[in-house]
């Protein structure tokens, strides 16, 4: 997950700053989101911070450890139960491909002006930041065992690894990070392209992805109900609040402020 978030970030920055300079990189002559030094460097600055303190945080707190028992499926609650699945691998690397194209889909945000790349590159990172940020506290707060823990079967290599990650079912990261995507790439080329024909196609496409991800993930095992349902939640969060909030005029009234686990936007009379 994180190689993933890594290589589009990079793939997306070079790539434009390669096609455009720098100062026609960032200049948004739409005038419809607009960077600011600090408002920038405050979201994007708390976006690295949560990340790094998820890593300390998670080096100090210890992984969970497998005591080699087969959890009983009667133990997990009824809204959950229902959907639980034992582990399918063609599922799971079928969710991660549907998963790295969500990722991928602002890719279309291209076909604004050569001045708004760097605009809507740097607002994506941001908001994949906040978004992998927030799930891997999440994450680390919330031990849960994944579904396929309930089934023989299981995949030993994910359960004898030292990363813990068979107790890390809270919530989906993938489903958290697809949601991000394509709620980003949605809102953010319908007010570049309020009336083009490739709105809802870039909608629908997007959307698809993301929900066939989050499907996808109960499939396999990897996840429960109630996992992805917050995964969904908070990457279309995260995926809208952001370029949102570059829609807002830069005065002192409106300010985001970083707080120990998010961010807030105030607002003063």
């Amino acid at each position: 997950m994180r190689k993933i978030m890594c290589v589009l970030l990079v793939f997306i920055l070079v790539t434009s700053t390669i096609f455009a300079g720098v100062g026609d990189f960032f200049r948004g002559d739409s005038g419809i989101f607009k960077l600011d030094p600090v408002y920038d460097g405050i979201i994007g600055g708390g976006g690295i911070l949560i990340n790094a303190g998820v890593l300390v945080w998670d080096h100090f707190n210890g992984k969970p450890h497998f005591d080699g028992e087969i959890l009983d499926i009667n133990t997990v609650n009824p809204f959950d139960r229902w959907a639980v699945q034992p582990y399918s691998e063609p599922l799971h690397i079928t969710g991660t491909v549907t998963e790295s194209f969500a990722i991928a889909f602002p890719a279309v945000l291209f076909a604004t002006n050569m001045s708004e790349w760097g605009v809507w590159a740097t607002m994506y990172a941001e908001s994949v930041l906040w978004a992998n940020g927030l799930k891997e506290v999440m994450k680390t707060a919330v031990v849960r065992e994944r579904p396929y823990m309930y089934f023989e079967g299981y995949p030993e290599d994910k359960v004898t690894d030292k990363s813990g990650d068979f107790a890390r079912s809270f919530p989906s990261g993938h489903t958290t990070m697809a949601f991000n995507g394509a709620v980003f790439a949605s809102y953010v080329f319908s007010k570049y392209f309020p009336d083009s024909p490739w709105k809802i196609p870039v909608i629908a496409g997007s959307l698809s992805l993301a929900t066939g991800t989050a499907i996808l993930r109960v499939m396999s095992g990897n996840h429960f109900l109630s996992d992805v349902l917050t995964g969904a939640v908070l990457g279309s969060v995260t995926g809208f609040l952001v370029p949102f909030l570059h829609t807002l005029p830069k005065n002192d009234k409106i300010q985001p402020v970083v707080t120990p686990t998010g961010f807030i936007v105030r607002y003063q009379y």
